[in-house]
């Protein structure tokens, strides 16, 4: 599959399987993570893969509240990826001074966003949470307290084999040349 069809068919999968997710497939989603660029390749990111059921049904009882139906899906996923913000070994000096900003939340966006779409790639379904308890999450994986935990991904292999399609805005409303539409 070439990449526009791949990036087509990675879709936020929130209905699973009882199949476990493999090992082979879980490193290969996160070497596809760790090849993502970052910022002075700093690699500000450690990567939780949680695959023993034990571990997984304690972490889905951090990333779902039954009382606010918040990520009730994550009580069927297989496996998770915990993406940890390890910060960077340096102080902005040049662009990143300039703009104020360390780059460490994009660069583990852009990880996650190659992590996914391996998964899609492999035929297992993902979801990005951004909504969990960290605190739970941390205390569970023994990460300590003063490192950012901004994003877990949910696996399993989709119940459903439909893709769905992609509802997108047209790119002649998002895409423009040489500056700002007026």
């Amino acid at each position: 599959m070439d990449f526009i069809q791949l990036a087509a068919a990675r879709y936020s999968c929130r209905s699973y399987t009882g199949q476990p997710v493999s090992r082979e497939d879980l490193d290969a989603c996160a070497k596809a993570a760790c090849l993502a660029p970052s910022a002075r390749n700093s690699q500000p990111w450690r990567i939780i893969l949680v695959d023993d059921p034990e571990v997984v049904a304690k972490v889905r009882e951090q990333t779902s509240d039954a009382e606010l139906k918040l990520n009730l899906f994550t009580q069927k996923a297989m496996a998770f990826a915990v993406f940890v913000n390890e910060g960077i070994p340096y102080t902005p000096v040049n662009r990143g001074k300039m703009k104020g900003d360390n780059y460490t939340k994009s660069d583990i966006g852009g990880a996650v966003a190659c992590f996914c779409l391996e998964a899609a790639e492999r035929g297992v379904g993902s979801c990005i949470i951004g909504s969990f308890s960290a605190d739970g999450v941390k205390k569970l994986l023994g990460i300590p307290a003063e490192k950012g935990l901004d994003l877990i991904v949910a696996l399993g292999h989709p119940a459903d084999g439909k893709i769905p399609g992609k509802n997108r805005r047209p790119m002649e409303e998002v895409v423009f040349y040489n500056g700002y539409p007026g």
